[in-house]
């Protein structure tokens, strides 16, 4: 098991130096001269050569790329910004605990709501609780977060007044753009479970299980769950990807100062060195999320571990 987890670790290097080679060439080749970008429209063309030689833009494209691989990788250090001139890196590491709060907020509400949803609308199937639970669902799926967060935001914080709709000064104001960026995978999470359940609870063993005696609730959580939960376990590590990717919108809705805001304003701004590390950071943290996702697969399955022990014996 330890030798798939290191194999996973191992293959993350490409992948993450395929990222940065991408955003680092799509970002070379965009419009715009960033020595203007600092200096504005009142530089003259000395002033802006005189930057462009002091920010390294005159060397060629190979030049650049290997050293800006060389500073992130030997000194985790993605330069400074070009509009604050600030450190990149000590900026990123200080919004990151809001994006990451953000994110496992989302996933834990997705799956505290999303999975006994979908349960219950198995076990009542073709009831009231199946078409209600399934009519959230197409709601959620039919529902870009944006959308809902300005739904959440004109009910609860302009009209009620219940809770605050943009800034950070406590947990209170996570909770909108929790229920806004959770709500689409809640109800694919709800959908897959109540797909997962249904084919689980028609198999014999289950007939089985009911012939036995065994209660309802031991036949649901103790038999049918545990065997319908390997593709719960795709969905949810799926639904974080997009909760992660969904970071950019909300906390820019929210004016919540995490990575994802930090990119726009560097979309914005033609801060390419903010942008690059944004990608890069929330590239890192999907890879991350999608190893987890695999090692859930075995902790929940035997049948998985099982057979990462039989490769590790036949070498052996």
């Amino acid at each position: 098991m330890w030798r798939y987890i290191l194999k996973r670790l191992l293959w993350m290097i490409p992948v993450l130096l395929g990222v940065t080679w991408l955003i680092f060439t799509l970002l070379y080749f965009v419009p715009g001269d960033p020595a203007y970008t600092i200096l504005g429209p009142t530089a003259t063309e000395g002033d802006l050569q005189a930057m462009r030689e002091t920010l390294g833009l005159t060397d060629g494209y190979f030049t650049r790329l290997f050293r800006y691989l060389g500073d992130v990788i030997l000194r985790f250090d993605f330069g400074k910004s070009y509009v604050g001139g600030t450190s990149v890196t000590a900026e990123i590491m200080s919004r990151l605990p809001n994006t990451l709060i953000l994110c496992l907020g989302c996933m834990l509400l997705s799956v505290i709501v999303g999975i006994p949803l979908g349960i219950n609308a198995a076990v009542h199937q073709g009831g009231l609780w199946d078409s209600g639970s399934m009519l959230i669902a197409l709601a959620g799926v039919s529902m870009p977060p944006f959308w809902v967060g300005l739904l959440l935001v004109l009910v609860f914080s302009l009209r009620l007044g219940w809770l605050p709709s943009v800034g950070y000064a406590g947990i209170t104001y996570f909770i909108l753009p929790w229920i806004s960026n959770s709500f689409q995978g809640l109800a694919l999470q709800a959908r897959q479970t109540r797909s997962g359940m249904l084919e689980v609870l028609s198999s014999d063993y289950i007939t089985t299980a009911r012939a036995k005696g065994m209660s309802k609730r031991q036949v649901i959580f103790g038999h049918a769950l545990p065997n319908a939960l390997i593709p719960v376990i795709t969905v949810a590590g799926t639904s974080l990807g997009n909760m992660l990717g969904g970071t950019v919108v909300i906390e820019s809705l929210f004016a919540i100062p995490g990575v994802g805001s930090y990119m726009i304003t560097g979309v914005n701004g033609r801060d390419y060195p903010v942008v690059m590390a944004s990608v890069i950071i929330l590239a890192l943290l999907f890879a991350i999320i999608m190893l987890l996702v695999d090692l859930l697969y075995a902790a929940v399955d035997p049948r998985i571990k099982a057979q990462y022990s039989a490769k590790r014996r036949v070498r052996g």
